[in-house]
């Protein structure tokens, strides 16, 4: 599986459902079990959806995203946050789920890290690509929009 944006994310977008800089944006983090938590048609985050992460260092709903950075390149418009970590932790992940607290939790993008990744008594980090990673610049970003 890819990423995964929900189809409902565009149209929110267009509604200004989502201000990534001043709107509060959650990472939830989720095992493998049986495929990806949510789908293209999935609109919002619920915390009773299965196979969210349990383990030490993670509690259920993830952590806040810092620095929400739009950036706009030639013909690229995109957004990224600060690397984020969950230190002393003890879990594995497969998937990250952003979505908008600010916004009654609506759904952002599904990230697929391409199999489970694991830490044991340490950290677990995400880094986000940058603002004008890719090409074009920008086309590589966590979310980009080109024109």
């Amino acid at each position: 599986m890819a990423n995964v944006v929900p189809y409902s994310f565009a149209q929110e977008l267009l509604k200004g459902q989502h201000n990534f800089p001043t709107n509060t944006i959650y990472i939830a983090l989720y095992e493998a079990g049986s495929g990806a938590p949510y789908t293209v048609s999935s609109t919002a985050y619920s915390s009773g959806t299965a196979n969210q992460v349990s383990g030490t260092g993670y509690s259920t709903g993830g952590k806040v995203l810092q620095n929400g950075t739009v950036a706009n390149q030639t013909n690229v418009a995109t957004v990224t946050f600060d690397t984020i970590s969950w230190t002393s932790a003890t879990f594995g992940a497969a998937y990250g789920v952003l979505y908008n607290n600010s916004s009654s939790d609506k759904l952002i993008v599904v990230l697929d890290f391409g199999g489970t990744k694991s830490c044991s008594n340490g950290t677990f980090t995400i880094t986000f690509p940058s603002t004008s990673s890719g090409t074009p610049a920008g086309s590589d970003s966590l979310i980009s929009i080109t024109s």
